[in-house]
C-alpha cells in the first residue's frame, strides 16, 4: 500500500487558504478544515458544558449549546482564556483528524491536505509530512477581512495570535501567492498540483 501524503495547510487570516482548500478539493484531493471540527465541537452538549463549567454559564445560548460570539470575546481578549480553551478543544481536534486521516489512508488516497489555521504557532506541523503556505501582503489580507465585515481591532488582535506570515513562509515546504484574482489563484493552485503529481 503506498503512504499517504499528509500536508498541513496554513497561511495568515484573510490569506485565501479556505478558497485554496476548495480548489484542491473540486480537483478531487481529500480535505479537512480544522476550524469546522471546532465548530462541531460547539454544538456538543457535552463539550458545551465543559466548557461553562470553565467559563461560566453565560457562554451557553437558550438551548445550552456554546454561542460562539460570547466565547469569542472572553477568549480573544485574554491570553490565558484562550490558552483553556485550546488546552480543552486541540486535543479532541487532534483526534478527528487522525480519525479522518486513517479513513484516507484505507480508501488508499495518495494524498490529503488539512487546514490548520494555527499550524506552526500550536506545534501541529509535526503531524504533518509537508506544509503548504497560502501567502498574501497584509495590506490584500486586511482589504478581504474588512469587506468580511471584520474590524480592524479584531484584525489586530487576530494577528497577534499568529507568526508574521514571512515567517510561516519561511517554515513552510511550499507556498502559493494569492495576490491577484481568483483566476490567478485557481493557476497557482494548478501548478502546485502538476508540480506535486
Amino acid at each position: 500500500m503506498n503512504k499517504t501524503l499528509k500536508i498541513g495547510l496554513t497561511g495568515g487570516i484573510g490569506s485565501g487558504k479556505s478558497l485554496v482548500l476548495k480548489m484542491l478539493e473540486k480537483r478531487g484531493v481529500p480535505v479537512l478544515q480544522t476550524d469546522i471540527l471546532g465548530h462541531q465541537l460547539l454544538r456538543k452538549i457535552k463539550f458545551s458544558h465543559k466548557l461553562a463549567k470553565e467559563f461560566g454559564k453565560s457562554i451557553l445560548d437558550r438551548k445550552g449549546l456554546v454561542d460562539r460570539s460570547k466565547l469569542a470575546q472572553l477568549v480573544f481578549s485574554d491570553p490565558a482564556n484562550r490558552a483553556k480553551l485550546n488546552g480543552l478543544s486541540h486535543p479532541l481536534i487532534r483526534q478527528e483528524v487522525a480519525r479522518w486521516i486513517k479513513s484516507q489512508e484505507k480508501k488508499g488516497c495518495s494524498m490529503v491536505v488539512v487546514e490548520v489555521p494555527l499550524l506552526f504557532e500550536r506545534g501541529y506541523f509535526r503531524s504533518f509530512d509537508r506544509i503548504l503556505s497560502v501567502s498574501a501582503s497584509r495590506l490584500a489580507r486586511r482589504k478581504r477581512l474588512l469587506k468580511r465585515g471584520w474590524n480592524s481591532k479584531e484584525i489586530l488582535r487576530r494577528e497577534k495570535s499568529q507568526w508574521p506570515q514571512k515567517r510561516k513562509n519561511k517554515a513552510a515546504d511550499w507556498v502559493i501567492i494569492n495576490q491577484g484574482t481568483q483566476k490567478d489563484l485557481k493557476y497557482a493552485v494548478d501548478q502546485w498540483l502538476l508540480k506535486l503529481r
